[in-house]
């Protein structure tokens, strides 16, 4: 996607998993004021705080302080997202294929740590891109409208 526009909602923050709390708190609230549609804000949330959390675990090594950027750019075929970090590249250079972890339901102490998150982020997502470029991680993806947005026109 390329942005002939401004966000539509931007928040610049500070690594953390409070941090990362408020943002998407706040994220929730602009979205909501767009008047997009409950279930595509409720995807947001859980896509947004997967994503914002993997930046400060893996990216930054849970280290506090810094910086990420988050942008969504409300469209009339939903919400483009691109988050910005400067922490480390992601395995390979690629964001994670998403595979489901395997396990039987009823070893429930045998359950995966990991495994779930980037398979949901694939499965809910469109149109995912990663790439690295000058120490900045930039990973783009559409989170689809589950209904018609109301907005004027958000392309």
């Amino acid at each position: 996607m390329t942005h002939t526009k401004a966000p539509d909602v931007f928040h610049r923050f500070q690594s953390g998993t409070v941090q990362v709390r408020h943002a998407l708190d706040r994220a929730r609230n602009d979205v909501r004021a767009a008047k997009v549609d409950s279930v595509t804000c409720d995807t947001s949330q859980i896509i947004l705080g997967e994503v914002l959390n993997n930046v400060v675990e893996h990216a930054y090594g849970f280290e506090e302080g810094h910086p990420i950027e988050m942008s969504i750019w409300l469209r009339d075929d939903g919400l483009w997202c691109e988050i910005l970090d400067h922490g480390g590249p992601m395995p390979d250079g690629v964001a994670p294929a998403g595979r489901r972890a395997q396990f039987v339901p009823e070893n429930r102490d045998d359950l995966p740590e990991g495994g779930f998150g980037w398979a949901m982020v694939r499965e809910l997502t469109q149109d995912l891109n990663y790439r690295r470029a000058n120490d900045t991680n930039e990973l783009v993806f559409l989170i689809p409208h589950t209904q018609p947005w109301p907005g004027t026109g958000g392309t």
